[in-house]
C-alpha cells in the first residue's frame, strides 16, 4: 500500500483527478470499517464461547467404583503413581474407567562365570640346605590344566600362585658364578676409591686463606667498642659463609663471580698465610685414594642372590587369573523395555552353582521348560572355550564357577479410558515394588491446554461473510489477512495493470 502510495505521489507520474482521490479514500475507509468489524465479531465470538469452554474445563469427573479386588488394586497403584508423579492427571485409579485388564510374566536370566587363566612360571630362591630332601624326587613336568589345585571360592578371586611340588631343581649362581661372592660395587673390585677430598691431588685447599696464600695484616690501632666489634666479626663470620659457598660453585666448574669481596688484599696489607704454603695444605690421605668402606679392600662383596651359598633352588609356580563375566537376558515378550525390567526386583525362582551337566528337558520347580531350555542353552553356550587358531590351547581361559539365576518378573497389561480418551498402563515387578510404564497417559493440565486452543482457534478462523464485493479493476485495495489467502487471476491483472498505470 506504501509503494502504490509513494507511485501515485510520484510528481513525474500523472496526477489522479479529485474524484479519483475521493473514489480511493472512500473505498480505503471501507475496508478499514470492514477489519475492524470482523475483527470485534471474533473476539465477541469468543466472549460468548469462552464459559462453555471453562466450564466443560472444569467439569468434574465421576468416580468410579471397582468390581473386584484385583480392580481395586489396579486402582490404587495407579492413584499413587499419579500422587508420585505430577505431570499425571489427579486421582488418575479413582476417575478412570478400566476397560481390561490381563496379567503375564517375564523372566531374567542373569548367568555369571568365573574364567580362569592359568601360566607356569619359572622362579628362582637362595638356597638354604632345608630342600634338599625333596630336590632328588623328581617328577614329570605335565601340562598347567593337569594339575590339581587347591579349590578357590567366590566369583570374584583374586591372583593366586601356587608352588608345584616335586619339580625343584639345585642350580649354581649365574651372578657370583657359584663362588658366593661378587666384585664390590662401590669400587669395581678395586679395594680403593679416589679421596673425595683432595679429588687425587694429596692437597687440598687452606681454609685459613682460601687458597690465597696470604692473610691480612691488621696495624694495631685504637680498640673498638663492644658492639661495633660484635657486628664487624658477624659481618665478616656473614661474608665468609657466602664466599665458600660460591667459591664451591666455582670449583665445579661454573665460572660465577662472587658478590662479597673477602680479599684482603683490597682493605690494606697482607702477610704469608702461616698454616699452608701457596694456599694449599697436604691432605690425610696422603696418596690421593681411600679404602672402599664397603668392601674394606676385599675387592669382593657377599653375593645376595644365593646368600654366599653359590647355588639357588629352581622350582616352578601356577599362576592363576580369575575374570568375571556377566550376561543378563529377559525371556519372554513384553512391551516394556528391557533397561526398565533389569532395575525390576520381581521373585527370585532358581539360583544354583552349574556343578554338573544340565537337562532341557528336566526343569526346576516353578520354572517354566521353555525358559529353562533357553537358560541350559546359555550355559551351554557360554561354558564352551573359544579356540583360536596359532595359540597355545593351555594359555586359553577355562570356565572354573557358573552361577545362574532365574527371577520371574509379572506384569499386568491395562487398558483404560479418561476423558474420552484410551490409554494402556503397564505395571509390573512383584507385590509391594510395583513400578508403572506407558507409552503415553493423560496429563495434569490436558483440560485447560484445550481450552486455550479452542479460544485460540475461535480468533483465528474468519467470520463468514455473505457476499464478497467485486473488486473493479485500479481500486486502491487494501491486503487483509484472512487464512487461507489465495490470489485468481483476475486479481493478478488488476494488480499488474495498477502498476503499470
Amino acid at each position: 500500500m506504501g509503494e502504490e502510495w509513494e507511485q501515485d505521489a510520484n510528481p513525474t507520474s500523472e496526477q489522479p483527478n479529485q474524484d479519483e482521490v475521493d473514489k480511493r479514500l472512500e473505498d480505503l475507509k471501507r475496508k478499514v470499517t470492514k477489519g475492524a468489524s470482523e475483527a470485534q465479531t471474533r473476539i465477541k465470538r469468543v466472549f460468548n464461547k469462552a464459559s462453555d469452554y471453562w466450564q466443560n474445563a472444569q467439569t468434574t469427573l465421576t468416580p468410579r467404583q471397582p468390581s473386584s479386588i484385583e480392580e481395586q488394586r489396579i486402582r490404587q497403584l495407579a492413584d499413587t503413581w499419579s500422587t508420585e508423579n505430577w505431570r499425571v492427571a489427579r486421582d488418575l485409579g479413582t476417575y478412570m474407567d478400566t476397560v481390561s485388564w490381563s496379567t503375564d510374566e517375564v523372566w531374567e536370566l542373569t548367568l555369571e562365570t568365573r574364567w580362569e587363566t592359568r601360566t607356569m612360571e619359572l622362579v628362582t630362591e637362595s638356597y638354604t640346605g632345608a630342600t634338599s630332601a625333596t630336590v632328588g624326587l623328581r617328577k614329570p613336568l605335565l601340562p598347567v590344566w593337569d594339575y590339581d589345585l587347591p579349590a578357590v571360592t567366590g566369583l570374584k578371586a583374586p591372583q593366586t600362585r601356587t608352588r608345584v611340588e616335586g619339580l625343584d631343581e639345585i642350580v649354581s649362581c649365574t651372578v657370583c658364578n657359584g663362588t658366593g661372592h661378587t666384585l664390590c660395587a662401590n669400587c669395581n673390585g678395586r679395594g680403593w676409591i679416589v679421596c673425595p677430598e683432595c679429588k687425587g691431588r694429596t692437597k687440598k685447599r687452606c681454609t685459613t686463606c682460601r687458597s690465597r696464600g696470604y692473610v691480612a695484616d691488621w696495624p694495631a690501632g685504637e680498640k673498638k667498642p663492644f658492639f661495633k666489634q660484635k657486628a664487624d666479626d658477624m659481618a665478616s663470620v656473614l661474608g665468609n659463609k657466602v664466599s665458600d659457598v660460591f667459591d664451591g660453585i666455582r670449583q665445579q666448574g661454573v665460572p660465577i663471580p662472587n658478590p662479597v669481596d673477602v680479599d684482603p688484599a683490597t682493605k690494606g696489607a697482607t702477610i704469608p698465610c702461616p698454616d699452608c704454603i701457596n694456599g694449599e695444605v697436604d691432605c690425610s690421605c696422603g696418596t690421593g685414594k681411600r679404602v672402599c668402606a664397603n668392601c674394606e679392600g676385599a675387592r669382593t662383596s657377599l653375593c645376595s642372590s644365593c646368600t654366599v651359598t653359590g647355588k639357588l633352588v629352581r622350582h616352578r609356580e601356577i599362576t592363576r587369573r580369575f575374570e568375571l563375566r556377566t550376561q543378563t537376558r529377559i525371556l519372554g515378550e513384553c512391551p516394556i523395555p528391557v533397561s526398565h525390567l533389569v532395575k525390576a526386583n520381581g521373585d527370585l525362582a532358581y539360583s544354583a552353582e552349574i556343578n554338573e551337566s544340565l537337562h532341557s528337558e528336566a526343569p526346576p520347580e516353578r520354572v517354566p521348560i521353555d525358559i529353562w531350555r533357553s537358560t541350559v542353552e546359555l550355559v551351554q553356550t557360554e561354558s564352551k572355550v573359544q579356540e583360536k587358531p596359532g595359540t597355545d590351547p593351555q594359555a586359553r581361559p577355562r570356565p572354573s564357577l557358573q552361577v545362574v539365576e532365574l527371577v520371574r518378573i509379572p506384569y499386568t497389561k491395562v487398558q483404560y479410558r479418561y476423558a474420552e480418551q484410551d490409554y494402556v498402563l503397564y505395571l509390573y515387578d512383584s507385590e509391594g515394588n510395583e513400578k508403572f510404564y506407558t507409552d503415553r497417559y493423560p496429563a495434569r493440565w490436558d483440560r485447560v491446554e484445550r481450552l486455550f486452543k479452542a479460544i485460540s482457534t475461535d480468533l483465528l478462523t474468519p467470520v463468514p461473510s455473505e457476499e464478497t464485493p467485486s473488486n473493479p479493476a485500479g481500486s486502491y485495495r487494501v491486503p487483509v489477512e484472512v487464512p487461507p489467502y489465495s490470489i485468481n487471476e483476475e486479481d493478478e491483472e488488476n494488480h499488474s495493470s495498477h502498476k503499470h498505470e
